[in-house]
């Protein structure tokens, strides 16, 4: 075994790491944390800075091996004790401590403080048009707070993660650079692990700048009377797992659990459109007016339909010689055509909401269940293979790594969950669907290639 690996100094950023392995979240926080007399390699009793790694070509004297062993032997059970030590006596993160309001700035909350800021009335002697128009508006409100809410605590909580790496970065750049102090280690060698510490130095501000945009972008829907520190402070930790429910469903129910609700949502959405009802309404009265039987109206959908393309270019010809009907009933067939048309356009965004609701819901779930605990047990192999002497550590760092990306990749699966559930909901109140999961996939996709 190589003599550096008795460092305490080492052991103290690595007894970090051999505890975020069994966590949910890594908290490697090696340079947080204060060790007893004459436990650092570097021979000072100020722990390293998380914002600086000093260079290999500092003033600081070489540590031989054997002062490093020295330093361990003050300990009875050498290293066991080392890393006890260190978890006993790390100093807490005040950034940890939840404020008194957290969690306080639910959707439900934040929506009602949106419309206290932006009331839609529905007015005595409104024209059904007027209140229809109305219940759009809020549907349309709706569904914008809830994406902003969910992008607010969705990036708050990748900024977490991305903190973490950070911190396993910083422990790999410090190990890096006394490997190279002890002269185990080039200093191109070291180079190699320095240079991870900038990307996740980076993708820490692009992760925080995310943040900063989605909470000043909520703050301006719903923070009318306090400050983006307050609202912030407000918002909950984590994601809940439940959604609101749909019409009619139950809380964690979807749509397509029971069979015929795809075709009742259908016609929900119908209902609510602006336009359908009263196109329908209008189809309705003009064939009504031309007072046929329902085998007349066939045969004038028949002698209508073999008129249509008659010029050759697609443009119908309309001869009333050959035609026992005048414009009253082209009027009434085009009509029909037209809600017809309409109908269809809502009726397959419903289902296009409703299949990329399942989609987003049936992959969140895949990577909670089973992505997550993979690399979960990925991470608990390498520990255990690394406390066998079969893994080093660079190996353990790279488990964790992994890891925390797969619990942001469930984050951002949950979190196109939530975005499907919006674009959902706007249709079947009526509003064209926006397919906010694609947009946000590739936002996410832009972000990690100038991340890198």
């Amino acid at each position: 075994m190589n003599p550096f690996f008795k460092s305490p100094g080492h052991l103290r950023v690595l007894g970090a790491v051999l505890w975020a392995g069994s966590s949910l979240v890594v908290w490697a926080q090696a340079s947080s944390a204060t060790s007893p007399a004459g436990a650092h390699v570097h021979g000072s009793a100020s722990s390293v800075s998380s914002t600086a790694v000093p260079s290999v070509t500092s003033s600081t004297p070489l540590r031989s091996w054997q002062d490093a062993n020295r330093d361990v032997a003050q300990f009875p059970r050498g290293h066991i004790d080392v890393l006890r030590w260190e978890q006993k006596n790390q100093l807490p993160s005040h950034d940890a401590l939840p404020p008194p309001d957290a969690g306080q700035l639910t959707l439900e909350r934040a929506t009602r403080l949106v419309f206290q800021d932006e009331p839609k009335w529905l007015k005595p002697g409104m024209s059904a048009m007027d209140a229809a128009e109305v219940r759009q508006q809020v549907s349309a409100v709706r569904r914008d707070v809830q994406k902003l809410w969910v992008d607010a605590v969705a990036s708050r909580q990748s900024v977490a993660h991305s903190r973490d790496i950070l911190a396993l970065a910083e422990v790999a750049s410090e190990l890096g650079q006394r490997m190279a102090q002890v002269g185990n280690w080039s200093r191109a060698r070291q180079i190699q692990e320095e240079l991870p510490l900038w990307d996740a130095r980076m993708r820490l501000d692009k992760a925080q700048l995310q943040a900063d945009r989605a909470l000043h972008a909520l703050w301006q829907r719903v923070g009318a009377g306090m400050t983006v520190q307050a609202l912030a402070q407000q918002l909950p930790a984590h994601l809940p797992t439940a959604l609101p429910p749909f019409p009619g469903a139950q809380s964690g129910q979807s749509p397509l659990d029971a069979p015929g609700d795809v075709a009742a949502l259908q016609t929900m959405a119908l209902q609510a459109h602006l336009r359908w009802p009263l196109e329908d309404l209008q189809a309705r009265r003009l064939v009504a007016g031309l007072g046929l039987s329902d085998a007349e109206q066939q045969a004038l959908q028949k002698a209508l339909s073999e008129q249509v393309g008659q010029d050759g270019q697609g443009a119908s010809v309309w001869n009333p010689r050959t035609m026992r009907w005048g414009h009253a009933v082209e009027n009434a067939w085009q009509a029909r055509l037209q809600a017809d048309r309409l109908a269809r356009q809502v009726r397959a965004e419903v289902a296009t909401a409703l299949k990329a609701f399942e989609l987003a819901r049936q992959t969140s779930h895949h990577t909670q269940g089973e992505v997550l605990r993979l690399h979960t047990e990925l991470s608990q192999q390498t520990l255990l293979r690394y406390n066998g002497m079969l893994k080093s550590t660079w190996d353990l760092l790279a488990s964790a790594r992994t890891r925390i990306d797969s619990v942001d990749a469930a984050l951002q699966a949950q979190r196109q969950v939530w975005l499907a559930h919006a674009d959902m909901m706007a249709v079947l109140a009526g509003l064209p669907y926006a397919d906010s999961t694609r947009m946000a996939d590739t936002a996410i996709s832009s972000a990690q290639t100038a991340g890198h």
